[in-house]
């Protein structure tokens, strides 16, 4: 198993490519912007990209989908709790003029298929399972790669956790989806979907959002 990270987009969402080295199919995750940037590390890599693997469906996960989908034919993966944000208008909305700017770069093609609880998708041997934990938007959630690695995105950071104060968002939902990350059992790598990497083991100990989610 490889994981690239790429940094995309004027907010600095964390990109993932993954893929097998001997099989070359893989998946990304959440590719925010940068399309060209991705598409010539798939091609230079010779992945063949099976799934485009979606945490939530804001417009900084998701600017590059319809332009990678094109390319690869691979399958797009989301909840479907979150498609009122398949609109730019309801996505970009909340952000102003910044949000405004971007109306011509919005191209997203919708899902192929619809993420629900337990949902599992495989390529080059790896399973990604997607875990829901709204909170962040009604259909966020945690894609679990195996027993190794959780894609948070914007439900857990690194000594943090995702905002609630935008559309659709929910505090007391999002307590209760680090709770329920908090015990999964054993540990894995956090690849949130913004700034640094972790541990599930490192935010159980010292995340004070986690932490608050546990004491109730």
């Amino acid at each position: 198993m490889k994981i690239k990270q790429f940094c995309v987009g004027d907010i600095g969402t964390n990109c993932y490519l993954i893929y097998d080295e001997a099989s070359l199919e893989g998946a990304i995750v959440d590719p925010g912007d940068n399309a060209d940037k991705l598409l010539n590390e798939i091609d230079t890599l010779h992945v063949t990209l099976k799934y485009i693997l979606l945490t939530h469906a804001h417009f900084d996960h998701i600017l590059a989908v319809g332009a990678i989908k094109r390319a690869t034919n691979a399958q797009v993966v989301v909840s479907k709790k979150d498609a009122y944000l398949f609109d730019a208008a309801a996505s970009l909305s909340p952000f102003g003029a910044y949000g405004r700017q971007l109306m011509d770069q919005f191209d997203f093609p919708g899902a192929d298929i619809w993420a629900e609880e337990g949902t599992e998708v495989t390529f080059g041997g790896m399973k990604a399972k997607f875990l829901c934990t709204p909170g962040h938007t009604p259909g966020s959630c945690v894609i679990q790669l195996d027993d190794s690695v959780l894609f948070t995105g914007d439900t857990l950071f690194c000594q943090s956790c995702g905002r609630t104060d935008l559309p659709g968002g929910n505090w007391r939902e999002m307590l209760q989806s680090l709770k329920r990350l908090y015990e999964l059992p054993g540990d894995y790598r956090v690849l949130p979907g913004h700034e640094g990497l972790s541990t599930l083991e490192q935010e159980r100990t010292s995340n004070p959002y986690m932490l608050q989610a546990i004491r109730g």
